[in-house]
């Protein structure tokens, strides 16, 4: 990494002025003398890394030179272990990942939580969604598995849908999001391949118990409880304040609604209050509306919102907390009309209005944003756009998993694509022909003001197919990641989805 100094001079003068009396030899004490100090303040000057270029013809995992990668957990090559000492080959698509750090050893030790975005029927590792957790050790400086892979059983709670995202509260439990279009029993049941069990749990019918937030006790691989009052939408992500007071929820819809809740007692998530959030007409505020809470309000919390002016938002993915501020990233949609949910009430963010219309009700919005939302104000603002570099080949579109990290003096918003489709130049016209899917990770300075995508730098292309997700980051710099549904035609390793760590920070 190369570096610079800025080198402060500063000259203390004291001066001796009188001679002895009794002879005229200068006496010279150390207190008396001129210094100079010297203060060196060493600062970055570059990433860690150089940008690498982009690849549409990939199925391995491109990476800057210097950096290398290990796969820690692989659907079906893993065994996964029930809590009856069973052993079953892991569920796929691995979406989140949480890094619970050991009370004893924090820096060196530890639990991974991986999330499974699944739907489908499983005798085994239990129908729909999924997760799995493991310890990982850091041993003679490297990172890793100790132990089984672990099953969590979500049958206690009626199973779940499509876990995507969620974060580690401050309770040390996991918040797990059911990222599920959860509309009818026919769209879960899948024709029997997907929901087999359409008991009714909590006296609600199987769809209307999927689509919530579950929570999970990581160090007894059990679940909590489903949070029901946190309302049933299509659960992104969701973002746990460090005192205990708030979730911000994102919601993977278009139209979708960003809500927030509050609970009644700090640390306990159980109950509390569902807002949803409106911009203002001039977008340098905005409010919360407070949403009904009875059971049929919150199973369709999402269509109330919009009836009480909420306003929408353009497929709200991954939340991330960076001093103070939430950076979210807004994925975007190709061609799409609002009309029937503005005539029922929702509003139009001023940044839609302003760049994304078509006509009052349509709009068009290929490549997506990272949003900046700063809860001190309620503001709301497009923090940087998706779209083309200027070699008009390279092209940061449809942003979904994010997360930041501190290298040196530097912090950097890191964010990985999950492209909407393979055309309007967001793979090259080779890819395009091929109907390949090509996604990458990109690092962001956050000390750069009202940022473009100049300013992003490419870290790695995720391999045919995949996109990355899960991206967090250990104490000692550590990457881990996830690389989700790749192409099962790709070679091996990377033709399954899989949990990685990424070395050379």
């Amino acid at each position: 990494m190369i570096k610079f100094s800025i080198i402060a001079l500063i000259l203390v003068s004291c001066l001796s002025c009188g001679a002895s009396s009794k002879n005229d030899t200068d006496r010279t004490d150390e207190s008396d003398v001129g210094v100079d100090t010297i203060v060196t303040e060493v600062v970055d000057t570059i990433p860690p890394f150089e940008s690498i270029a982009s690849n549409f013809d990939t199925d391995s995992l491109i990476l800057p030179e210097g950096f290398t990668y290990r796969i820690l957990f692989q659907e079906k090559t893993d065994l996964v272990t029930r809590a009856d000492g069973q052993k079953f080959p892991a569920k796929g698509n691995h979406d989140l990942s949480v890094f619970i750090p050991d009370e004893e050893n924090p820096d060196t030790k530890g639990l991974l939580y991986i999330s499974h975005e699944t739907k489908y029927a499983d005798a085994d590792l239990g129908d729909g969604g999924g997760a799995t957790i493991f310890e990982i050790e850091k041993i003679n400086g490297s990172w890793q598995v100790q132990g089984e892979f672990d099953h969590v059983d979500f049958s206690g709670v009626g199973y779940t849908n499509r876990n995507c995202g969620g974060s580690l509260t401050p309770n040390g439990t996991v918040f797990t999001c059911e990222e599920s279009w959860a509309w009818n029993t026919e769209y879960l049941y899948q024709g029997g391949k997907g929901h087999t069990d359409t008991s009714w749990m909590y006296g609600l019918s199987v769809w209307q118990n999927m689509g919530y937030i579950v929570e999970v006790d990581p160090q007894t691989r059990k679940v909590v409880k489903k949070h029901h009052k946190m309302g049933k939408f299509v659960h992104e992500d969701a973002l746990c304040t460090a005192d205990g007071k708030t979730v911000y929820l994102s919601d993977d819809m278009s139209p979708g609604v960003f809500f927030k809740f509050e609970t009644v007692t700090p640390y306990d998530y159980s109950d509390g209050q569902l807002y949803a959030y409106k911009q203002s007409e001039d977008g340098e505020s905005g409010s919360w509306l407070t949403l009904p809470m009875d059971t049929t309000s919150l199973i369709n919390c999402e269509k109330i919102a919009k009836s009480m002016g909420a306003t929408m938002f353009i497929r709200h993915e991954w939340l991330e907390e960076v001093n103070g501020k939430i950076y979210i990233c807004e994925t975007g949609e190709d061609h799409f009309s609002w009309a029937e949910s503005i005539a029922a009430g929702g509003h139009v963010p001023n940044y839609a209005r302003e760049n994304l219309a078509i006509s009052e009700t349509d709009f068009d919005d290929p490549f997506g944003r990272i949003l900046e939302f700063d809860p001190e104000t309620n503001k709301m603002r497009s923090y940087i756009e998706g779209g083309f570099f200027a070699d008009s080949i390279s092209c940061f579109s449809n942003p979904d998993c994010n997360t930041s990290v501190t290298i040196g003096n530097k912090q950097y918003l890191v964010l990985s694509e999950d492209i909407n489709w393979y055309d309007r130049g967001r793979v090259d016209a080779t890819a395009e022909s091929r109907k390949d899917f090509f996604n990458e990770i990109y690092f962001l300075d956050m000390s750069i003001e009202n940022p473009v995508v100049e300013d992003l730098m490419r870290f790695c292309v995720a391999p045919r197919g995949s996109e990355t997700t899960g991206v967090i980051f250990l104490a000692d710099g550590t990457m881990i990641m996830n690389i989700q549904h790749p192409k099962y035609s790709n070679n091996s390793p990377l033709n399954k989805s899989s949990t990685i760590i990424v070395e050379g920070f």
